[in-house]
């Protein structure tokens, strides 16, 4: 959370019916969001700005969703990071939650699935003013 009381909260997916989704239910003006299309540029938005939680995909072109879990944790190593894929794959799991990933979610995605993981991670880091998603 910033001083100005927002929660910064990052998509990285390639998918923009996904990114929509995400834009579509979080639209408090208190949550400060970044859609990216892609690991390179979820990692410039690391680089840039505190992110409170992330939601990478798994399976992205280029900078796939392991490599950007793994070079974001050393430069926000606080951030919660959400794995989010197709693919129920107990090995990738695994592997994501070795990596410092918090949780994983499998698409679909939906609303409740999000808005939950979203208040966990964020009260597991001390913000308890979650506020809620249209």
């Amino acid at each position: 959370m910033d001083s100005n009381g927002k929660i910064h909260i990052l998509v990285a997916d390639d998918d923009p019916d996904i990114l929509g989704y995400f834009r579509a239910i979080i639209r408090d003006p208190r949550y400060q969001l970044y859609l990216v299309p892609n690991g390179a540029r979820a990692i410039e938005e690391a680089e840039n700005h505190k992110i409170d939680l992330a939601f990478l995909d798994i399976n992205m072109p280029g900078f796939g969703g392991i490599e950007t879990l793994v070079k974001w944790k050393t430069i926000q190593s606080a951030t919660r990071i959400v794995m989010i894929s197709s693919y129920s794959d107990g090995n990738l799991v695994r592997e994501a939650i070795e990596k410092g990933a918090y949780t994983y979610l499998f698409k679909p995605l939906n609303k409740m699935d999000i808005f939950s993981v979203t208040v966990k991670s964020l009260k597991s880091t001390g913000i308890n003013d979650v506020f809620s998603f249209k």
